[in-house]
C-alpha cells in the first residue's frame, strides 16, 4: 500500500513591519526631548561635552531598544564626564574663535588659511562626534579606549569623520538661521551620527 503524497508548499517569510507615522513621530518626539535636556545640561558651555556624551548615550538607547534609557544612569554619566569634558570644551571655543578671527580679517591668512582651517576644524570634529557615537555605544569603556578608536577611524577612514561632521556643518547652520530649533538639531544630530557610523565604522 502505498503512502499518499503530500506536498510541502513553501512558505515565504513574513515582511519586517515597518514603522508607521506613529513610531516615526513618537521617535522624533524622544529626540527632541533628548536635546531639550542635553541643551539644558549644556548651558554652562564647559558642560556641554558632559551633556553631549549622555544624550549619545540616550540617543543610541533609544535607536537600538525602541525606548528611552532610564534617567539616573544618564545623570552618573553626566556627572562622571563633567571635568574630563572640560578641556575638549575649551578648544572646541578656542577653533571657534580662530575661525571667526580668520573670517573677519582679524589676523592674516586670508581665504587660504581660512579654507584649510576651516577644513581641520570640520574633520576634527567628526573625529569628536565618533568620539561621541562610541560613547553611546559603550558608555563604560575607558575614555582613551573611546578616543583612540574614534581617532583610528578618523584618520583609516576619513569619510568617516567628515560624513557627520558635514551633517554637523548643516545642522549648525540650521540651529543659527532658526535658533529655536537648537534643541531639535541636537538630538537629531546625534541620531544622525550614530545611524551614519554604523552604515560607515565596524562595531
Amino acid at each position: 500500500m502505498t503512502r499518499p503524497v503530500t506536498l510541502e508548499w513553501p512558505v515565504d517569510e513574513e515582511p519586517d513591519r515597518r514603522p508607521d507615522w506613529r513610531d516615526r513621530f513618537a521617535l522624533g518626539t524622544d529626540l527632541a526631548l533628548i536635546g531639550v535636556v542635553v541643551t539644558a545640561a549644556g548651558l554652562p558651555l564647559l558642560t556641554l561635552p558632559a551633556a553631549l556624551a549622555a544624550g549619545s548615550t540616550a540617543v543610541r538607547h533609544r535607536y537600538r531598544t525602541g525606548r528611552l534609557p532610564r534617567f539616573r544612569p544618564l545623570l552618573r554619566q553626566y556627572g562622571r564626564a563633567v571635568l574630563p569634558g572640560a578641556p575638549f570644551a575649551l578648544v572646541a571655543a578656542l577653533l571657534l574663535v580662530d575661525l571667526v578671527a580668520l573670517s573677519r580679517g582679524w589676523v592674516p591668512g586670508g581665504p587660504p588659511l581660512l579654507a584649510l582651517t576651516g577644513l581641520a576644524v570640520t574633520w576634527l570634529a567628526g573625529t569628536g562626534t565618533l568620539f561621541l557615537v562610541a560613547t553611546g555605544r559603550d558608555p563604560a569603556a575607558p575614555w582613551r579606549d573611546r578616543l583612540g578608536w574614534a581617532w583610528r577611524q578618523a584618520t583609516g577612514r576619513p569619510w568617516s569623520a567628515l560624513a557627520p561632521a558635514l551633517a554637523g556643518v548643516l545642522a549648525f547652520f540650521l540651529a543659527l538661521s532658526v535658533p529655536a530649533t537648537l534643541p531639535l538639531v541636537i538630538g537629531f544630530h546625534l541620531f544622525a551620527a550614530h545611524v551614519i557610523s554604523d552604515r560607515l565604522t565596524p562595531a
